[in-house]
């Protein structure tokens, strides 16, 4: 299931980065590629929770680590969790044990057309295995899906208050954190169509600025999900730079800027982390 990273944990990698490396705003990074004795850091957040306000943002200004943040317009506007958090937290929270799929045999893999389960560690165990298999098909079958888990476990309701709102997000932008997009609804981008990707793109720039006055210059492509046409309609749609994740060290010289590769990090212990970014420091 998602889960949050401990704050403690948080702060001590912080403490660790910044040791090793220079701590700058991303765009700062991207727009002017300084030269530093000590290798370049960015520290970037997707989609756009609460906890970003309560908890993050205390520990970065206490070490005077600067970030930014990359939030779902839909979210942000609806108050309501991103597709993949909901999908975790259906398959956590549900007693039920079975699924009532509306959709044709053949909609489904064989191996994920199982519908009853034994308990509650297979239901999750099938979770985290469908739940990397339809971040891949088409946008309208994952649809589909959703709402059949979602009717299935009809016992369970999402939290509220999770994600942060336009005030706050205005009051962050004033505060120099830097704020840009992660689409409207959270899509793979790869899996949608033209038209639906063009309006993911687009509709969140008018969401930043009918609620901020201002255009994010950052798209952050939802799940990594990114290829040559999506980087295309990016250019297109008027952004400056596109955010994956691919575990890579962004170089200038090589990544284009609709690629900028970025480290993800986890609820994990810190020898874990330090491999991720050793050979980086």
């Amino acid at each position: 299931m998602w889960d949050p990273m401990d704050p403690n944990r948080f702060k001590f990698i912080l403490q660790y980065v910044q040791k090793k490396y220079t701590v700058l705003p991303l765009l700062e990074i991207l727009d002017t590629k300084p030269v530093t004795k000590k290798p370049l850091a960015a520290i970037s957040f997707d989609d756009g929770y609460r906890d970003f306000i309560d908890y993050s943002i205390p520990i970065m200004d206490d070490l005077g680590i600067p970030s930014s943040i990359y939030v779902v317009t839909d979210c942000i506007t609806n108050q309501s969790p991103t597709w993949t958090f909901a999908l975790d937290y259906l398959f956590f929270n549900t007693r039920q044990v079975q699924i009532h799929w509306t959709l044709e045999p053949d909609f489904l893999p064989e191996q994920f057309r199982k519908n009853t389960f034994v308990n509650r560690q297979e239901l999750i165990a099938y979770c985290q295995k469908l739940k990397q298999h339809i971040k891949k098909i088409p946008d309208e079958k994952r649809k589909l899906l959703l709402e059949d888990i979602r009717n299935s476990f009809n016992d369970v309701s999402l939290p509220g208050n999770l994600m942060m709102d336009w005030q706050q997000i205005k009051q962050l932008m004033n505060a120099g954190v830097e704020v840009g997009s992660h689409t409207v609804t959270h899509p793979p981008l790869t899996t949608v169509t033209n038209v639906e990707l063009h309006r993911e793109l687009q509709n969140s720039r008018l969401a930043f600025f009918n609620n901020t006055g201002i255009c994010p210059r950052v798209i952050s492509y939802p799940v990594g999900s990114y290829n040559q046409q999506v980087k295309d309609a990016a250019v297109k749609a008027g952004y400056d730079y596109g955010l994956a994740v691919n575990q890579r060290i962004y170089k200038s010289q090589v990544h284009d800027d609709f690629e900028i590769p970025r480290i993800e990090l986890y609820n994990e212990p810190f020898w874990k982390t330090w491999l991720r970014i050793k050979e980086y420091v």
